[in-house]
This record gives C-alpha cells, sequence and structure tokens, in this order.
C-alpha cells in the first residue's frame, strides 16, 4: 500500500491503521522519513557586477555609508564609495592566521580569526578562535578575545550592538556572547538545519537572522526568526534568496545603507549587488541613509 502524507496542524489522527507523527501522517508499521526543512523561496535579482580594480573581497563585506570594507584570509580593505582601494593592511594576532567574514559597527570592524592550515597542512593542536575588534580608520587591533574553549573552527562574526554572533564549523551553530564589561559572556548557540553546513556570513537586524550558506544540501541566504531564548532546538528557516556563485562560491554579504532590500555580496575579485525580493520595508532597523543608486562607478555588468 503507498504511503499516505497529509500536511496537518497539530491533531492526531487514527485512520484504518494510519496514525500521525508529528505533522505528517505515515502507516504504522513505515518508518519516519527525515524530511529537508523546505523555507519559502524567494528571488535574488542580480543589479549589478563590480570587478575590483585592487584590492578583493575574499571573505566578507563591511558596506557602511561612508565607506566599503572587504576581509580577505590575511588582510582587510577599505574602499571609497567607487571602491578605489584606500588601504589594504594584513591582520596580525600571534596565534592566528587567517580572517573570516567581518562586521562593521560605530568605528569598528568585528573579525574572528582562527589558525588555518599552513603549507597545505592542518595541525589540530594550533587551533585557536579569536574575536578581534579593529579600529575602522587605521586597521589597529584594540582588543581581543580568546574563545577556543567554545569555538573551534571561527568564521563569520557580526556585532549587533548587544550580543556577538560567532559561526563555527565544528559543530554548525552560530554562538551568541552577550558583550558585557569588556568581556564576552556566553547566551547559547543558534541551532540551524545540519544540511546548510556552516555560515559563511551573519547579519542580525529587526529580530531576525540572516546566515548565507553554501558547501550543504541547503545554499542561499537564509533569514530566521530569532526566538527569545536559545535551546538545542533546531531553527527552521523562514524563506532563502538564491544568491549566486558568479565568481566563487557563496561568501559574506552586508546590506546596503539605505536600501533595506539590497545586499552586496563578496566574489573574491569582485562584488556583486542583488535585490532581496520580498523582504519589504519593515525589516529596516537604522542601517543608514545612503541613497547611492550603484556600488561604484566602475561596474563590470549592469543586470536590468
Amino acid at each position: 500500500m503507498a504511503k499516505v502524507n497529509y500536511r496537518t496542524c497539530s491533531v492526531a489522527l487514527s485512520l484504518a491503521g494510519i496514525v500521525l507523527a508529528g505533522s505528517e501522517v505515515l502507516r504504522a508499521d513505515e518508518p519516519k522519513i527525515e524530511r529537508k526543512p523546505v523555507p519559502r523561496q524567494q528571488h535574488a535579482r542580480l543589479l549589478e557586477q563590480l570587478r575590483l580594480k585592487e584590492g578583493a573581497a575574499g571573505q566578507g563585506l563591511a558596506i557602511t555609508k561612508d565607506a566599503y570594507y572587504s576581509a580577505n584570509s590575511r588582510t582587510l580593505c577599505r574602499f571609497d564609495k567607487s571602491w578605489n582601494l584606500l588601504e589594504q593592511k594584513k591582520i596580525q594576532i600571534p596565534g592566528v592566521n587567517h580572517l573570516g567574514a567581518i562586521h562593521y559597527h560605530n568605528g569598528f570592524i568585528w573579525a574572528g580569526l582562527l589558525h588555518g592550515p599552513v603549507n597545505g597542512k592542518h595541525d589540530k593542536s594550533l587551533d585557536r578562535a579569536v574575536v578581534a575588534k579593529i579600529r575602522a580608520g587605521d586597521f589597529e587591533v584594540v582588543k581581543t578575545w580568546d574563545i577556543s574553549g567554545d569555538v573551534t573552527w571561527i568564521d563569520p562574526v557580526c556585532f549587533d550592538g548587544t550580543h556577538v554572533w560567532i559561526g563555527d564549523l565544528s559543530d554548525l551553530g552560530i554562538h551568541r556572547y552577550r558583550l558585557q564589561d569588556d568581556q564576552l559572556l556566553p547566551d547559547g548557540v543558534f541551532r540551524y538545519p545540519r544540511e546548510m553546513h556552516f555560515s559563511q556570513g551573519i547579519r542580525v537586524r529587526a529580530g531576525r537572522l540572516y546566515s548565507i550558506h553554501t558547501f550543504g544540501s541547503m545554499d542561499g541566504l537564509f533569514e530566521f526568526l530569532i526566538p527569545e531564548q536559545l535551546t538545542d532546538q533546531v531553527n527552521v528557516p523562514v524563506r532563502v534568496w538564491d544568491v549566486q556563485e558568479t565568481h566563487m562560491h557563496l561568501e559574506g554579504f552586508d546590506f546596503v545603507p539605505g536600501h533595506p532590500d539590497q545586499i552586496c555580496h563578496a566574489q573574491g575579485v569582485g562584488v556583486d549587488r542583488y535585490v532581496l525580493e520580498g523582504i519589504g520595508q519593515d525589516t529596516d532597523q537604522g542601517i543608514g541613509q545612503d541613497t547611492d543608486q550603484g556600488i561604484g562607478q566602475d561596474t563590470e555588468q549592469q543586470v536590468p
């Protein structure tokens, strides 16, 4: 007899040997099949592509109304609003050698650094996870926190003004820390479906968490509602945007100031700008009043 599946609210049914398990009706003698969560599909419309003349955007971006920043595995770059390179600096912190995706908040760049492979070899005994607060004006490191006891393979970092959100490949979670008295205090782990693999970039606004993923069976830019408390319960994404891999795999992103439905996405040799269809204006939480119509004057491709 064929399996019968019906979506239902939260009622219990028993019909001719068929019982409800969770939200699916299954035969009592058949095993429950785990199903991948299916967020609402939304289109990310590519507006333009810009190829950088100097510098690169290999790990992530931080877009402000006054300047643009990019992270690479070893360096930070600062650009003017036409994406002309103003400064590039190697970030050196003892014990770590690799930058992840970054975030800008009130004059500082927040970044995560780990000890990555050297000459193609990874020594687990050297694993470190360090959060750095870096002055955006001159790329001087002003404060670091070693969180190696909680996080093994750190990548994206986002500071929302209260909490620092940190992606970790080693346990496929986003760790949250409260910044209090200049200390990072653990405040739960945001769990998401394992099919998404690890996060390549994080942003938090209007009670929602946005996380971009590329190496699992669920790829794209995902939106989550943030629960009041973080528990071991898996948070299911509400929707996903089909951001493209135009030059490389998906990397860090940032919302465009003054355009709450637009993002810039790091693609190594260049930067792509998208409109996230369906996101609306209601999610804007003071992300700037910059009303520039383009991410730069020298665009590789203008997409209608």
